[in-house]
């Protein structure tokens, strides 16, 4: 090979270029901030500061820790909930602290929860829901840590609801009510069961609600009582003559339906006219309206809701209440 090729063009052209990437990479590079935010690998390194949370999930669906040892990380992790960055737990974490739900507003606590719980009343919690308008989030009824099942509930459901819906405790204490402090209902029975939207979180079929219990008054009749039809009036359905969580009248009753006045009946129904007519004389003074109109929630058999019993005394007889 010529000696002299040292001299060429080509060949000091090729050494400045390896010269100069011999330069640059001697040249140090900052190093990409971190970006990794956590997960179930990241827990051990939680639970180093953190030492007694993980105790505080062990008998919840968010605990951390699996295995006899526990010391198997979870799928549900520390940052699951708790939204930072590496450098909380690389540097000074009061100068980069992570996100506590328990100080997060209504909204931003349904997001946070929704990121895992995406059922309808999660959904409408961060829309429709009455809680979220009033800014009650997540966090007022529900505990991660140390809640109780199921829900992982603050308290007991009950007075959990009785803490903000004060006046109820008074109407569950009336001579009829609800059996909810003997546990054989619960406020979930009956609210936040589908759709809670912006109707009390209640249910907008108020008669699906309460025939899921009261399931032999479902219907439909070939004779229905108007009253009981939630389409009919405004109130809906049962909630025209029954208080739901209790009353000082038997079976759940708005009004007396006896005599004198025969409230809860009056309201629809010219009842002292139709008691003292020329017809029935004087035999059915006084005598309480379901005496003779027995299948007040609909009918199989008769049109004005009557007892069978009343053959023999001839109610059905032709011009009276025959044909039916």
């Amino acid at each position: 090979m010529d000696a002299d090729f040292r001299k060429q063009p080509w060949f000091v052209g090729g050494v400045i270029c390896c010269a100069l990437g011999l330069a640059v990479s001697a040249v140090p590079v900052a190093a990409a901030p971190a970006t990794d935010t956590g997960g179930p690998a990241q827990t051990l390194v939680c639970l180093d500061c953190h030492d007694g949370s993980a105790a505080s999930l062990a008998a919840g669906p968010h605990r951390v820790l699996l295995g006899k040892a526990g010391d198997v990380p979870a799928r549900v992790s520390c940052t699951s909930c708790h939204v930072g960055t590496a450098a909380h737990w690389e540097g000074d974490p009061a100068e980069s602290p992570m996100s506590n739900p328990a100080r997060l507003g209504a909204k931003d606590v349904a997001a946070a929860c929704a990121t895992c719980h995406q059922g309808v009343h999660q959904s409408n919690q961060q829309t429709l829901s009455v809680h979220a308008a009033a800014d009650v989030a997540c966090t007022a009824c529900h505990k991660v840590h140390g809640g109780t099942a199921p829900g992982q509930l603050q308290q007991p459901q009950a007075e959990l609801c009785f803490g903000c819906h004060t006046g109820l405790r008074a109407q569950f204490a009336m001579p009829s009510h609800h059996p909810l402090q003997g546990g054989m209902v619960s406020c979930s029975d009956c609210h936040l069961s589908g759709d809670d939207g912006m109707l009390g979180a209640t249910r907008r079929d108020v008669n699906a609600t309460c025939t899921k219990c009261h399931g032999a008054l479902r219907g439909p009749f070939p004779f229905e009582h108007a009253a009981t039809l939630d389409y009919s009036v405004d109130d809906g359905g049962c909630l025209n003559c029954h208080d739901p969580h209790g009353s000082t009248q038997p079976r759940l009753l708005k009004q007396p339906y006896g005599q004198p006045h025969f409230q809860l009946c009056s309201q629809c129904h010219t009842v002292p006219g139709h008691q003292f007519n020329s017809f029935h004389g004087n035999q059915w003074a006084g005598v309480a309206c379901n005496e003779c109109h027995v299948d007040i929630h609909g009918s199989y058999t008769n049109r004005d809701l009557l007892t069978p019993a009343l053959q023999p005394q001839g109610c059905f007889a032709a011009g009276c209440h025959g044909g039916q």
